[in-house]
């Protein structure tokens, strides 16, 4: 028996041996190096290498959801909306909103010999329903329901140069907050091409070709029918970009806050559609005339007070650039940000409008609106997690002279001015998480030139107002 046993162990060592010997002439096969990936802290928190490159990432994005309440009012449609001396009753519109947003960002970062290579996506998914949708636009008063995806900014940044979508280099104050202001604000962006070369002891300056195509009061033009010079109505045919806006800044960022001063050249362009006035292809002739603004923005930290507190103040003015001025228009009918609010005689000023000269039209006309606005924004911490916001705004709008002395059923609009007030306070359990409400009231003062439509001056109000209040959940991460 242990003479088997030790037969039976030594054959086993010896297979063993001669297995091993032959696997030592096979070719090895180490396994591949595992790259983990690591923290990049060259630009902040929140950036990794990406395995393999020279490349640090940043992945983020945002949930936000709102839910709103206005009262709903009766309006009347004005030529320049689209849907002229169109009574709307409030029993067919909205009073309340809700959306739902997802919004992802994306932030990537490589050194090079001429400094940082920045890459920067962000992409909106939008649910929205009932004012979150738009409200007293052409043929559909009550919104329903919609979903939509934005592109928020993509651009590159490289050398001092700024490429794609980013934020407009024209103005100060941030994007909309809860509800929106009348000053200019571009919350997705704008097309740009833009230089900016740096200082020392935090100036900087900026210059930059913007897309006029981002410019809705720019791609649409308001016409007059019968007015002081004729009873023909003009009519607007095909409205050419021909020209990006040429915009420049100069500014200082420091510990004690910062400032601003803006201007923009433009070129507004349209053609008419009267045949009378038709030269190539049923286009009339072309209508240029340049539009431009000024602005200036100021920014005072006020830590004294408590940490993280400020002032922010925008004021601004041009000629035929309403865009840079008071945003997409005063109570428009085809806006969601204000022209589902206020109800009453709505009205949509665009930076030109066009008329006709003579009975026959073969003469046209046009002239540019003008428009001041001025912004503030007051920024309080109760506590590290409790902060509140008071915000105002004042905006008016000049149209022309022949546009002011042309009836209101022919497309005539009268000096104007908007005013808002908006509160609000909002509670940071945790970091990046805030839980806000807001309540908000605004006004808008003008008068109808000439006459007022027969049957619709009792019906809605000329100088309209209205508030709304809004609740607002979001999560940054």
């Amino acid at each position: 028996m242990t003479f088997t046993k030790s037969l039976l162990l030594g054959s086993s060592a010896a297979l063993l041996a001669v297995a091993g010997a032959q696997a030592a002439d096979l070719p090895s096969r180490k396994a591949a190096p595992v790259e983990y990936v690591r923290v990049c802290d060259a630009y902040g928190a929140g950036f990794y290498w990406i395995p393999g490159t020279d490349t640090c990432l940043k992945v983020g994005g945002r949930v936000r959801v709102d839910m709103w309440y206005t009262p709903a009012k009766n309006a009347v449609g004005h030529r320049s909306t689209g849907n002229s001396g169109t009574f709307i009753s409030s029993n067919g519109v909205d009073q309340y909103g809700w959306y739902a947003r997802g919004i992802v960002q994306m932030d990537a970062r490589t050194q090079s010999a001429w400094g940082t290579v920045q890459t920067v996506m962000s992409l909106r998914l939008h649910a929205g329903s009932g004012l979150s949708t738009g409200n007293y636009t052409s043929g559909s008063f009550a919104g329903g329901n919609a979903n939509s995806t934005t592109v928020e900014a993509a651009y590159i940044r490289f050398a001092g140069f700024t490429v794609g979508q980013a934020s407009s280099n024209f103005t100060f104050l941030p994007s909309f907050n809860y509800h929106s202001m009348w000053n200019s604000s571009f919350p997705s962006g704008i097309r740009q091409l833009a230089y900016t070369a740096t200082f020392g002891g935090g100036f900087s300056a900026t210059v930059a070709l913007e897309n006029r195509g981002d410019l809705p009061m720019s791609m649409a033009v308001n016409t007059l029918g019968a007015n002081p010079f004729t009873a023909t109505a003009a009519t607007a045919g095909p409205i050419a970009q021909r020209l990006p806006a040429l915009v420049g800044n100069v500014r200082v960022d420091q510990s004690w806050g910062s400032a601003m001063l803006s201007g923009v050249v433009l070129e507004n362009t349209a053609t008419f559609g009267n045949a009378n006035l038709a030269v190539v292809g049923n286009a009339g002739p072309l209508v240029r005339s340049t539009g431009w603004a000024v602005s200036g923005g100021l920014k005072v930290n006020l830590p004294m007070i408590a940490a993280g507190d400020s002032i922010q103040v925008w004021a601004g003015y041009g000629v035929g650039a309403l865009d840079y001025v008071v945003g997409p228009g005063m109570n428009a009918g085809s806006t969601a940000t204000t022209g589902n609010f206020l109800g009453g005689f709505l009205r949509s000023d665009r930076n030109v409008t066009l008329f006709c000269v003579n009975a026959a039209c073969t003469i046209g006309g046009s002239e540019q609106t003008k428009a001041w606005s001025i912004a503030g924004i007051l920024t309080h911490y109760w506590t590290p997690s409790l902060r509140s916001n008071l915000l105002a705004s004042y905006a008016r709008v000049m149209p022309g002279n022949v546009t002011r002395n042309t009836a209101w059923a022919n497309g005539g609009l009268s000096n104007a001015t908007a005013w808002n007030v908006m509160g609000d306070i909002i509670w940071s359990p945790v970091r990046n998480f805030d839980i806000g409400v807001e309540l908000s009231y605004a006004r808008l003062n003008q008068s109808l030139p000439l006459s007022v439509p027969a049957g619709l001056g009792v019906l809605a109000n000329v100088n309209p107002s209205n508030w709304t209040g809004r609740v607002r959940v979001e999560r940054t991460f």
